[in-house]
């Protein structure tokens, strides 16, 4: 019997250190090739790691819950002729016994699920942001005639190509933060850290929870780069192809959720960035035209979650106010 080791995975060319999450495998237990065998974790983002062939797990080096660093052995098994038989046994337990399980400990009260190590570390990051960000908020409403026109422009010019606010939006946050390279900073132990490149965050909803890849080097797309590029990293993150390269770095993120009927929506930043962009639906409202009479527009709310440690209010407002310029007068920028 040949015995081999499990080691810590490298899941990022920044990674150095991995902490196991859940074992999916005991000791003595067999698995077959593609069974998932542990579910570790980086800096950014949950991993399992799959069996490479049919075996037997021999022994748990490191527990879940402990960090080791890259390469460290984790684990000891072996590859055996019989696992895949054994394997294929346990997972095929007799529907009929899964039926009589099920019966034997149905719970009279409400139905609880386990999360996931995905969902788990979502939920960890987001309650670790919110306990230990100074988050503060500016709010402000886009009149969104001027995107709406341009969209209407842009479809009859390119009517296979999709553009949506989404796009407008990332495109005008990228643009603000080049112009303004003050604000594409984040807070880094006790000092600023001012990033040499405009990266930027887009919140997507999986059957998981929320996700924030991140679109690289932003303010060098032109409209058409953007959209085409969003489109794609929201695709990928939805088929679950995501890798850990796709996450970590940038300054603030965009979260939109106009399509679900929201005025204002506060977000929580980010870990590890500065700030992030809650973005509202459209809606219709009356406001004083130039002649002081009622007119009736159609407006987007939108909310920056600003850490305070980076962004105080007169910044804060920089960023946000450089948004809602560039969105209402697209044809400066986008010429």
């Amino acid at each position: 019997m040949v015995v081999q080791q499990l080691v810590m995975p490298k899941l990022g060319l920044t990674m150095t250190e991995g902490t196991v999450l859940e074992w999916h495998v005991g000791e003595g237990s067999t698995f077959k090739r593609g069974d998932i065998l542990v579910v570790v974790e980086s800096d950014k983002v949950a991993n399992e790691v799959e069996a490479p062939e049919d075996g037997r797990l021999l022994k748990i080096i490191v527990a879940a819950g402990d960090t080791v660093d890259v390469a460290t052995p984790i684990a000891e098994w072996t590859a055996d002729a019989e696992a895949g038989a054994a394997a294929a046994v346990v997972h095929a337990a007799p529907p009929q016994a899964v039926v009589a399980a099920q019966v034997a400990v149905a719970p009279a009260g409400p139905r609880r699920r386990r999360a996931s190590a995905t969902e788990a570390t979502i939920a960890r990051r987001l309650t670790e942001a919110k306990q230990t960000i100074p988050h503060f908020y500016l709010a402000t409403e886009v009149d969104a005639g001027p995107m709406q026109a341009l969209r209407a422009r842009w479809k009859a010019a390119n009517p296979q190509a999709g553009l949506t606010v989404t796009h407008l939006i990332v495109m005008a946050l990228a643009r603000t933060l080049a112009a303004h390279p003050e604000l594409n900073v984040v807070w880094e132990g006790d000092e600023f850290v001012e990033l040499e490149r405009v990266d930027i965050g887009i919140a997507v909803h999986v059957s998981s929870g929320l996700v924030v890849p991140m679109l690289r080097a932003a303010d060098r797309l032109d409209i058409a780069g953007i959209a085409h590029s969003v489109s794609a990293l929201a695709e990928r993150a939805r088929a679950g192809e995501l890798t850990a390269e796709d996450f970590g770095g940038g300054a603030v993120s965009v979260s939109n959720a106009g399509m679900h009927d929201v005025t204002y929506m506060s977000s929580i930043i980010n870990p590890g960035q500065a700030a992030i962009l809650g973005v509202g639906s459209e809606r219709s409202s009356y406001r004083p035209g130039k002649d002081g009479s009622p007119s009736l527009v159609r407006e987007i709310g939108m909310v920056l979650s600003c850490d305070h440690r980076v962004l105080d209010g007169v910044r804060g407002l920089k960023l946000l106010n450089g948004v809602k310029s560039r969105l209402e007068n697209p044809a400066e920028w986008l010429a």
